[in-house]
């Protein structure tokens, strides 16, 4: 499939390309078949999430040493905002599943990791929330554990397994937990507490990135906070889950709310490379 090719689409059939393309090369893969996996110049040279989140490489491995053989652990809250800030497999096979009192597991993980380098994965940008201190270098694992992680140690928020909406509106707020962090840590919960979670086909928190990628989708002026959480889930349910149903069913029935959510971004960073708007940071070995 050249370039050429897919400029020539319009907007729609870009981003229902995008999916049907990065799911076949999952597909691919998963079949063991020798690479070159598509004839797409920029899917073979930049590194892009799946389309079904739970099918990345760090996720797969949360699932199957983490999620699933400590599914419905106490420490669950604590073990998947570990897992999204650092990001990292090696650095998670180092932690290990954290079994203690969080307040001896923070203090534990500082003295694992201190003096550390490439500890964290690259994949999310992490806020340090209230971590600036005037006058005071601190280390990024500082402001992590000390900014971000303690105040829920302190105070945990009341997760509903019920409800992806719920859960993340109570994450949402806590230091460095924005919409796309809390979002992505109950994504992880939704795998390893039992609930019915009876809102995972409907509804998922907005990024930044896939905000980006709904405004070039509805071909408005593309900005990252170009929609509130509100009006995302409106576009999101009303818009881009049927178009997906519709045109590609036999991927659909695999996806979650969070998935479509996922494909926005990732087909932002797409269409920015096709337009010659940037490039992402990540190259595909």
């Amino acid at each position: 499939m050249t370039l050429d090719y897919v400029n020539g689409l319009d907007t729609e059939e870009r981003f229902l390309y995008w999916i049907k393309e990065r799911e076949s090369i999952r597909r691919k893969k998963e079949l063991g078949l020798d690479p070159p996996y598509t004839d797409d110049e920029i899917l073979q040279r930049y590194r892009f999430c799946n389309v079904r989140r739970i099918d990345d490489r760090v996720s797969q491995w949360l699932l199957k040493n983490w999620y699933r053989k400590h599914r419905d652990s106490e420490n669950m809250l604590f073990a998947c905002v570990v897992a999204r800030h650092f990001n990292k497999i090696e650095t998670l096979k180092d932690i290990g599943f954290p079994e203690g009192d969080p307040y001896s597991e923070v203090e534990r993980i500082r003295g694992l990791l201190t003096g550390r380098s490439n500890v964290f994965g690259p994949a999310y940008v992490i806020s340090g929330g209230t971590g600036k201190v005037p006058g005071v270098s601190r280390t990024k694992l500082e402001v992590v554990l000390d900014s971000v992680i303690l105040p829920i140690v302190k105070d945990p928020p009341e997760i509903d397994d019920s409800s992806i909406k719920n859960s993340v509106e109570s994450l949402v707020g806590y230091p460095g937990m924005g919409w796309f962090m809390s979002g992505q840590v109950v994504a992880d919960l939704r795998w390893a507490l039992t609930g019915k979670w009876s809102d995972k086909n409907r509804w998922a928190a907005k990024g930044p990135g896939s905000c980006r990628g709904m405004c070039r989708l509805l071909g408005v002026s593309v900005n990252k906070n170009g929609y509130s959480q509100d009006e995302f889930l409106v576009n999101l349910t009303e818009r881009v889950i049927p178009l997906v149903k519709s045109r590609l069913p036999d991927i659909a029935k695999r996806m979650e709310a969070i998935d479509y959510q996922n494909c926005l971004c990732e087909f932002d960073k797409y269409s920015r490379v096709l337009l010659g708007e940037g490039r992402p940071k990540r190259l595909y070995p």
